[in-house]
């Protein structure tokens, strides 16, 4: 029907707008943010349904790392919990790790989040993305070689 030379009357456009054809073909560009909006509500979606990395101990160890956040403290909190968990999967923790400002807890942090982002489920933006670029910026070469990975 809608390969013939006449003109769809109204009722039939409409059954094509409800069935899902008849509508514009995607732009590439399209497509991506879809698949993008897709992957985040995925995500999302999971991390409803799965507890904190390493149980109630590892929710323990988060909580304590949170908790340091702005102190004094927060490197122990962070080199405690990477002893027992390893490095963190959310990127909130791991924007809270990097402001450690311990090489020893960044590296590992930042190399997670590289292979995250090989992994395609990792986008850096916000905070996260500014504390990568001045990472990139350190005088260290293995934070900045890493971050300048992370933000290519």
């Amino acid at each position: 029907m809608a390969g013939d030379d006449r003109k769809l009357t109204y009722s039939e456009r409409d059954r094509l707008r409800r069935e899902g054809g008849g509508g514009r073909p995607r732009t590439g560009r399209a497509r991506a943010d879809e698949e993008k909006r897709s992957r985040e509500a995925l995500r999302v979606a999971d991390s409803l349904f799965t507890e904190e990395q390493g149980g109630q101990a590892g929710k323990a160890l988060a909580d304590a790392v949170r908790e340091a956040h702005g102190s004094k403290d927060l490197p122990a909190a962070c080199r405690s919990y990477l002893e027992a968990l390893g490095p963190p999967l959310t990127t909130a923790l791991a924007s809270i790790f990097l402001d450690a400002g311990e090489k020893a807890v960044s590296i590992p942090v930042l190399d997670e989040l590289l292979r995250m982002k090989e992994g395609g489920g990792l986008e850096i933006e916000g905070g996260l993305k500014r504390q990568v670029r001045i990472l990139s910026e350190d005088f260290d070469d293995d934070l900045a070689s890493r971050a300048e990975e992370l933000l290519e």
